[in-house]
């Protein structure tokens, strides 16, 4: 597949529990994001969670916010909305790629 170079890809990495399924099978949680730059907007997400059904419940929910400025929201949502043992792994993983897009920006600009 090829990109437009209005678009990157930004990986966010978070470790989960000793008894989180997601440890035993894939050591730890990460979230691939296609972000339209420089706005940030989620243009596509997947996560490598143990159940297709979970990335694409989270996907619903992400794609078309702000990696940038929509944190909170997405946040709040996780906390609220989804009931699994990942929760605090899946929002340190947005705060990742939030980072790592800051990151890339600011490199792009100098």
């Amino acid at each position: 597949m090829a990109l437009p170079q209005d678009r990157i890809c930004v990986v966010g990495l978070s470790k989960t529990g000793a008894k989180n399924p997601i440890t035993k099978v894939h050591q730890s949680l990460v979230g691939s994001f296609v972000i339209q730059v420089p706005g940030g907007e989620i243009l596509e997400v997947e996560f490598n969670t143990i159940l297709p059904l979970t990335s694409d419940f989270l996907t619903q929910h992400f794609v078309g916010k702000n990696l940038l400025h929509d944190i909170d929201d997405m946040a709040s949502f996780v906390l609220s909305g989804y009931m699994g043992d990942s929760r605090r792994a899946i929002i340190s993983i947005l705060k990742d790629a939030r980072c790592k897009l800051e990151n890339y920006l600011a490199a792009v600009k100098t």
